[in-house]
């Protein structure tokens, strides 16, 4: 039985969130009703209220899952295969397209914000054994090539073929790190 109920929750769970990505494409959360993703998802507002709170929470919801698809692609970040990083984030892209268009690509800001400061510490982290450069300096090339490199896949993930990203990337990255090596 707690198979079909798990089964329930996932799929009520998946309808919510897809309701309200469909709204974020018109308007923005705090303009978008309880009322408005429950019609969308054909469920009362009771079922919406004992999973999430308000849209905020289940707009928060969405982006953790997406946060944490994030971390699963940052395995590599320990080490300087920065191509094999963005193919990564490519792949989890793809497998949360939709949220991705509508959190990343639409509105580039928090959900950016969130998955540039989870990887810092471990990318620091790494670099400091690695590189020669104080710990300013490390914050600075982290700062520059997350939040460059981000956006270059964000804004070119539509734009350019995968292959040129990631070679742009990779070169990037390698003229940079070689300042400190």
């Amino acid at each position: 039985m707690a198979g079909k109920s798990d089964a329930r929750v996932r799929y009520t769970q998946h309808a919510l969130k897809q309701a309200l990505l469909t709204l974020l494409k018109e308007k923005s959360v705090n303009k978008i009703t309880v009322k408005e993703v429950c019609e969308l998802a054909e469920l009362n507002r009771a079922t919406f209220y004992s999973h999430y709170s308000d849209c905020f929470a289940l707009l928060e919801a969405i982006e953790n899952e997406l946060l944490e698809a994030f971390a699963q692609s940052l395995t590599l970040i320990k080490s300087f295969d920065v191509a094999a990083l963005i193919e990564a984030i490519y792949d989890m892209i793809g497998k949360n397209e939709e949220a991705c268009r509508v959190l990343i690509f639409q509105n580039p800001g928090s959900t950016v914000i969130r998955m540039i400061d989870y990887a810092r510490p471990q990318s620091i982290a790494y670099w400091r054994q690695e590189l020669r450069a104080s710990d300013e300096e490390l914050e600075m090339l982290y700062t520059h090539l997350s939040n460059g490199l981000m956006h270059v896949v964000v804004e070119g993930y539509d734009r350019y073929e995968r292959e040129t990203v990631v070679r742009f990337v990779r070169r990037i990255v390698q003229a940079s790190l070689s300042l400190f090596q």
